[in-house]
């Protein structure tokens, strides 16, 4: 979900998904909580914001690619 500017609803956009960096890991996100935070980026409470921006902090998902150098996702 994407919020493109405060006080707008939440649009599902597909994103492009790239292949992760050395050292890093693409997870396929499960579930996502919503805080407090998420709610004050969407009311625009959030001077520092930057939009557009994919709310939510607070995952659930599994790792589908690994970067070189990844031995062992946990």
């Amino acid at each position: 979900m994407l919020l493109t500017a405060p006080k707008q609803p939440l649009r599902r956009e597909p994103q492009a998904m790239p292949e992760p960096d050395p050292g890093e890991v693409t997870i396929a996100l499960s579930a996502c909580g919503v805080c407090r935070t998420d709610l004050h980026l969407a009311d625009g409470e959030l001077p520092q914001a930057r939009y557009p921006v994919v709310p939510g902090h607070e995952a659930v998902g599994r790792v589908i690619a690994c970067g070189s150098g990844v031995e062992s996702p946990k």
